[in-house]
């Protein structure tokens, strides 16, 4: 009987142990995996902010009355062609 109580004694803790290594090597695998994570999401970031930038850029008034004159041909209308509407 003791013997009996002995080996499930032993077996409870051997399966208990094996069971800490299996959490611990999911709980780095995880680990790694948000470092993944929070890495791709600061790249992003970055891209985002240097998108941004790009854009306010490509968009600045001069750049636009400059395309607007040079490829499109346009010009700025007389003061005389300018009709003020009051609200």
């Amino acid at each position: 009987m003791k013997y009996v109580f002995l080996v499930i004694l032993v077996l409870a803790v051997f399966i208990s142990a094996l069971r800490i290594v299996v959490a611990q090597n999911q709980a780095r695998i995880l680990f790694v995996e948000i470092q993944e994570l929070e890495n791709d999401r600061n790249q992003l970031n970055e891209d985002w902010t240097r998108l941004l930038l790009e854009q306010s850029t490509w968009a600045t008034d001069s750049r636009v009355e400059d395309i607007a004159r040079t490829k499109l041909d346009m010009q700025a209308p007389e003061n005389s062609g300018l009709i003020v509407i009051k609200q």
